[in-house]
This record gives C-alpha cells, sequence and structure tokens, in this order.
C-alpha cells in the first residue's frame, strides 16, 4: 500500500510497529471493539512504548483504533453496518472515477498481469492475487486517489474477514471469479464505461451480501451506485 504521508514521516521504527499493528487489526486478531493495554502491546510485540504510541497515533487519524486513553489502554475501533454503508459507497464512487481513467491506459502486458494475477485468486484462493487484481484498476488514478482507494480496499477486507463465512462457498466464490473476467474483457475491450459498471456492481454486491446477512437495509449505497453509474463521459475541458 501506498504510504500516506505521516507514515512516510514517521521514523523506521514507528513505521514498523504501524504496519504489523495494522495487519493485525485488518486480519482481525486485534478483535473489533476489543481493548488491550499499551503495555501488553509492548510487550507482545517487543518494542519500546515510543514508536508504539506513534504508530498508534497514526491509527487513530485512520479510524482503526480509538480511545489511547489515560490508561495507557487502546480500544480497537468497532465495526458498524452504517460505518459499512459509508465505506462501500465510497469505494464505489471512487473505484468508478480510477476505472474510468485506468482503462485506456491499460497494455497487453496489464491484461497479461491481470490474467495471472485472477488465475492466482481462481485456483488458490490468492487473497494478495486478488488484491494485485484490483490495484491495476486504479493505476490510471492519481496518487492521492490511489492511497484512499488501497486503505478503503484495507478496511473493506476487514469487515468482509467479520462477517463473511470463511468456508469456501464454490458456487459464490466462482460467481465472484467470472465478475472479475468479465470486468477483465471490458477492459480489454477498451470499454470503459462497461468496466465502471462492472466493477461496482461488483463492490457493492459484496457489501449488500454482507448487510444482508446482518439484516441491515443499505443507505448511501444505492445512491452512490446510481450516481456513478449514470455519470456521462465529461467534456475534454471544464472551463474552470
Amino acid at each position: 500500500m501506498t504510504a500516506n504521508p505521516a507514515h512516510s514521516r514517521a521514523g523506521a521504527g514507528t513505521r514498523n510497529v504501524h504496519d504489523v499493528l495494522r495487519r493485525l487489526i485488518i486480519e482481525g486478531t486485534l478483535p473489533p471493539g476489543s481493548e488491550i493495554s499499551q503495555l501488553q502491546l509492548s510487550r507482545q510485540l517487543s518494542v519500546s512504548r515510543t514508536p508504539l504510541r506513534e504508530a498508534l497515533r497514526l491509527l487513530e487519524r485512520e479510524g482503526l483504533v480509538e480511545d489511547i486513553g489515560p490508561h495507557r489502554s487502546v480500544r480497537i475501533s468497532p465495526l458498524s453496518m452504517n460505518d459499512l454503508d459509508d465505506l462501500y459507497s465510497l469505494r464505489v464512487m471512487g473505484e468508478g472515477l480510477a476505472v474510468w481513467l485506468t482503462v485506456p491506459m491499460l497494455r497487453t502486458k496489464d491484461f497479461e498481469q491481470m490474467e495471472r494475477e485472477l488465475d492466482h485468486a481462481g485456483r488458490d484462493g490468492d487473497t494478495e492475487a486478488h488484491y494485485r487484481f484490483h490495484a491495476i484498476l486504479r493505476q490510471g488514478a492519481g496518487p492521492r486517489l490511489r492511497d484512499h482507494l488501497e486503505r478503503l480496499f484495507d478496511h473493506a477486507e476487514r469487515y468482509q474477514r467479520a462477517f463473511m463465512d470463511q468456508e469456501r462457498n464454490s458456487a459464490a466464490f466462482d460467481a465472484k471469479i467470472e465478475e472479475h473476467r468479465k470486468l477483465l474483457e471490458a477492459c480489454r475491450a477498451g470499454d470503459r464505461r462497461l468496466a465502471r459498471d462492472l466493477l461496482v456492481d461488483h463492490i457493492a454486491g459484496t457489501a449488500i451480501t454482507l448487510m444482508t446477512a446482518q439484516r441491515h437495509a443499505p443507505f448511501a449505497l444505492p445512491t452512490a451506485l446510481a450516481m456513478v453509474k449514470s455519470a456521462e463521459e465529461p467534456p475534454r475541458t471544464l472551463g474552470l
């Protein structure tokens, strides 16, 4: 993931602690809503308190931890369906823009890499290959947008790990792989409108599955989806 400015300015020790803690939170090893003392974390990670505190501040800015309180404890941010609705609404709008910018820039080598990543994801269930596949679809966006979308992708993974059945449902898994294949073919054909629509439907479909399982009706997501899919190609110059 592209480092944000605060992460880049931090010392190497702080960055290392931040990256380890962030992955523990995303993967659910540090469960949502749990509280743990900074002393315990320091011992668990074999790090001193100073880089730990700095790493926690970075994670607090990202919304992954909260209440770094006077008792030197830290609370892992809880998950909620309202937050998931916001999260996936932002993903739909940002990823829709990113793929629109990216499709005209894709070349044969990109399609070949997408095929390889999709084969790894489909055959082995390789989550890193899945991540790399989606990263290609936003490579035409600017660094700020890419960084924003990479963080949202990781936050979405946190929800999926927490709420989706980790037992592999072969029919659902195969359907998702097929969605990726159709998306690849739209990119190969240079049809960025179709690629955008397939991508945002793919993202929104995951969110709706999660919310339906929790008996939660989406609020912002349908509006975000409609706005993105109704957008036409902008004029070459806006005259601002």
